[in-house]
């Protein structure tokens, strides 16, 4: 047992030796230490004494030293200060508790074991690694990829020499100037596959970023399974060798997550300091991805449920509003610097997206498929927490519905585009609760026989799952290099004006031999006082504007084919090459033409 003294204004514990027969003093699951020598404190700490003395004592955390073998070995834990909820959490975080709240870690939260490296969270980094890496160079770049990158060329090339690029803003679904350049300045030191690093950089900060979150949380168990469960995810393999701003983003909305949390620990001015931090985190990835602007009210709700849960009174209000007008400020700061430009991007590529015909089965079962073993786990977290004390219960469900948000929102425009994208955003909060549920599943077993138990569901999802679904999704567009190394001697040999259905991919490759004014698309053209559509790709092709078509009838099919009729109709063009899915058309009239205003310009 403990004998209890005051010191200083302060509660001070000393440790005896507890008699046999003490009641309501049991350490467990069992009486042995655990996990090096550390002691979990179990349900019976309601009952002790120390409880009503911490109480007795203005709340303070009481400290008991838990020793094994010498003084030397001791190590500290923190007691519960208040009477529903354990001690604040330390550097590490605390463990789970039996009925929703929390007991201390069994770990040291002292600035000797501070800097002991999180040897489990470095192994799932390692796993995530090789996950993704295997991925990176398994494909060309995908036409978002490929836009994206060349985009930020032209960003650098406009702040640099003036040059005139495309109304970027105008259209995309993130601010041209955020990840672009960032993702260009990767490209130009090591072409796509550094670019795809780069975003592997990102979710591997995610995925510590989430580990830090839990830990506070729920405890470090709970941290190393909800990582390990997010780190596996097909989801998490793609972004992390995919070359968009879906990874910054995440990163930055797993940044904000964390800052608010961390901030619960702090004084008033370090945590007012790190709300402010993380509202401007919350912004940036905004800024940086539009659409995450769905998930803003859910790291609201868990910052304020995570300050609510170590203070009393209103001190999770104060929080909430202190994130909430940082991140609104920057927010409409943002908006009036853009100017019309960057709203017609985010109507037009976020709010007023047109509906598709998708069932909406489809799009739920798509999305369970893709995150299913953690919305699972998530609400056995949402159960499990729900036995437990008021301030305990409301977590877990915002996390778990936060999972639910990207599946919903595209279940009502009925379509699955980017879906296996959106949902790890959704997963990334849910994989926190599905942590705690098997945290709390895993303390039937005092030792470390947890561990291989609770691992062999992620490893079978892995293994027989995740790991060929991120393989597939690398497999739905063609491979490109047949068709660029083709336009690579083609366009010496044609030069003038191309089309082509997803150009952006030839763009980019071709950015050297082909400046981006020549490129046109399938997907919209507008040629002299036609029509835009089909009279103007008609009236182009009658007068030999393209030198080179390039088409594979993928996404706008009917078009190519009303093309390669009009082809035919006019005369001239012929098949110059296949290259897989890709077949190039040149035209004989074109390329004879400019060839006679060169020979002129030579006379």
């Amino acid at each position: 047992m403990y004998s209890v003294r005051a010191a200083g204004g302060r509660a001070k514990a000393t440790p005896q030796v507890p008699p046999k027969s003490q009641a309501g003093a049991t350490y467990g699951p069992s009486a042995e230490p655990q996990a090096g020598g550390y002691f979990f404190a179990d349900l019976a700490y309601r009952k002790h004494p120390l409880r009503s003395a911490a109480r007795s004592h203005g709340g303070w955390c009481l400290k008991l030293i838990a020793s094994k073998g010498s003084p030397r070995d001791a190590r500290e834990f923190a007691v519960a200060r208040h009477p529903v909820e354990a001690a604040p959490p330390g550097d590490h975080g605390t463990a789970v508790h039996d009925h929703g709240g929390q007991v201390p870690a069994p770990y040291s939260t002292t600035k000797r074991g501070a800097g002991i490296p999180p040897w489990p969270l470095i192994a799932v980094l390692a796993v995530q690694v090789l996950l993704s890496l295997r991925l990176i160079w398994s494909n060309t770049a995908f036409q978002d990829e490929a836009l994206y990158l060349r985009a930020g060329h032209l960003e650098w090339a406009r702040w640099l020499h003036h040059t005139p690029i495309p109304d970027f803003s105008a259209y995309f679904s993130g601010a041209p100037i955020f990840y672009p350049p960032i993702g260009a300045l990767a490209d130009s030191i090591g072409g796509l596959a550094a670019a795809r690093i780069l975003s592997l950089c990102f979710m591997l900060g995610v995925t510590s970023l989430l580990w830090a979150t839990t830990c506070r949380l729920y405890g470090q168990r709970a941290a190393l399974l909800a990582a390990g469960l997010f780190a596996t995810l097909a989801g998490t393999q793609f972004l992390g060798a995919f070359a968009t701003f879906d990874a910054m983003a995440l990163f930055l909305l797993a940044l904000a997550v964390w800052l608010g949390v961390r901030s619960a620990n702090g004084q008033l001015w370090t945590r007012t300091a790190l709300l402010v931090t993380s509202g401007v985190a919350l912004a940036a990835a905004d800024v940086a991805k539009y659409a995450t602007a769905l998930f803003t009210p859910v790291v609201l709700a868990v910052v304020a449920l995570a300050v609510w849960r170590l203070h009393a009174g209103g001190g999770w209000l104060a929080a909430l509003l202190t994130m909430l007008g940082t991140w609104l400020m920057l927010i409409v700061a943002a908006i009036v610097a853009g100017g019309g430009g960057y709203w017609r991007g985010v109507t037009t590529s976020t709010l007023g997206r047109p509906q598709s015909d998708i069932p909406v089965r489809t799009v739920l079962q798509s999305s369970y498929i893709w995150i299913g073993l953690i919305l699972v786990l998530a609400f056995l977290g949402v159960v499990l927490a729900a036995r437990g004390e008021t301030r305990g219960k409301f977590l877990p469900v915002v996390l778990a519905t936060a999972a639910l948000l990207a599946p919903a929102g595209q279940a009502l425009l009925h379509t699955t585009v980017s879906l296996q994208k959106h949902v790890v955003f959704g997963a990334w909060f849910a994989a926190i609760a599905a942590g705690y549920a098997m945290a709390r599943m895993s303390r039937v077993d005092p030792g470390w026989g947890w561990a291989p138990v609770m691992a062999l569901p992620i490893a079978a999802a892995t293994l027989f799952g995740s790991m060929g679904q991120a393989a597939s999704l690398f497999k739905v567009w063609p491979n490109a290099a047949g068709v660029v190394s083709t336009l690579r001697s083609a366009i010496r040999s044609h030069p003038g004006n191309y089309l082509a259905e997803d150009y952006d991919v030839e763009a980019y490759y071709l950015r050297a031999e082909a400046p981006w004014p020549r490129w046109s698309s399938t997907y919209y053209f507008r040629y002299q006082d036609a029509l835009p559509g089909v009279p103007s790709y008609a009236a182009a092709i009658n007068r030999h504007y393209f030198s080179l078509v390039i088409l594979d009838f993928g996404d706008t099919e009917p078009v190519d084919t009303k093309i390669t009729a009009d082809m035919r109709d006019a005369g001239g063009y012929y098949v110059l090459g296949r290259a897989g899915r890709f077949t190039i058309w040149a035209s004989r009239a074109a390329t004879l033409a400019r060839q006679s205003r060169g020979n002129h310009v030579r006379d």
